[in-house]
């Protein structure tokens, strides 16, 4: 019965390997009806966006939108952070490296993130935090009609 055991283990590491690619692919490729709505259910909460391995949510604070994302493995140096016209884009990328001097292997871990942000963002007031796996950014609303542009945001 040993070679089922092996062969079931095979079958969970392939399987984990299509949801990470899945995972990757509709976020670099940004596949129109994949991309996550925002429809308000009630007057403070967005719909919450799940991915195949992390969970996030957009909240409306009325003065900001709050965005939380689990991003368990990655280190704060391993993640971008950028706003760009009314787009709260998340990037993270980590390679470990296992292996002795008979082998090698390196395992690669790619996640991506757009967010459609609902009202203009004052930019210069973003601000972000990363601890214990938890990326929150903060995004306070304009209150008068100033332009929108690219923000790169740094990570405490």
């Amino acid at each position: 019965m040993k070679s089922f055991d092996e062969m079931n283990r095979m079958f969970r590491e392939m399987d984990r390997a299509f949801d990470q690619l899945r995972s990757t692919w509709l976020s670099e490729f940004d596949t129109p009806g994949f991309r996550p709505a925002l429809e308000s259910r009630s007057e403070h909460e967005l719909t919450p966006m799940l991915g195949a391995d992390m969970a996030a949510t957009l909240e409306d604070e009325g003065d900001r939108y709050v965005y939380v994302m689990d991003l368990p493995g990655f280190e704060k140096s391993d993640i971008e952070l950028t706003f760009d016209d009314g787009l709260l884009s998340i990037r993270a990328q980590t390679d470990v490296e296992e292996g002795s001097d008979a082998y090698r292997s390196v395992r690669s871990r790619r996640v991506g993130r757009q967010v459609p942000i609902p009202n203009a963002i004052v930019t210069d007031e973003i601000t972000a935090s990363y601890h214990n796996g938890v990326l929150e950014v903060h995004l306070p609303i304009v209150d008068d009609d100033r332009e929108d542009d690219s923000h790169h945001i740094e990570i405490e």
